[in-house]
């Protein structure tokens, strides 16, 4: 069995609406800007600071992040985006992360942040 699956909850087995069609639309609407993902780039610097460009576009989730490169040739799955920025940089390009987004309350925790479980891995697009 693959354990890296998330698991859905059981459904309520009451099936008693939560509230009134208005309080469950406001408590799914707090669920989900609770927990959205936050938005980042990852730009290339040339030289020093002569030029530059959005190398990388992601979605960083509670426990991974994804990226996809500006010109579609790859996607790519990692730890979290220090992760994705550390590996890409292995290629010798001047990359930096910048947040687009400000951290929501899924973000906020006083529990150290655990190591990642690998490196990330990335896909090249076939044309």
């Amino acid at each position: 069995m693959d354990d890296t699956k998330p698991r859905l909850p059981a459904p309520p087995q009451d099936d008693q609406p939560l509230g009134t069609p208005e309080e469950f639309h406001q408590l799914m609407t707090d669920l989900a800007a609770d927990h959205a993902p936050r938005r980042f780039a990852i730009y290339e610097e040339y030289g020093d600071r002569v030029d530059g460009r959005i190398y990388a576009w992601g979605l960083a989730f509670e426990d991974h992040a994804w990226l996809g490169a500006d010109d579609r040739s790859f996607t790519g799955r990692f730890a979290n985006a220090q992760n994705a920025v550390r590996i890409l940089a292995r290629t010798g390009r001047q990359l930096r992360l910048t947040w687009i987004d400000q951290p929501s309350a899924a973000y906020v925790t006083d529990q150290p942040v655990p190591p990642p479980r690998n490196e990330g891995h990335w896909r090249r697009r076939r044309s």
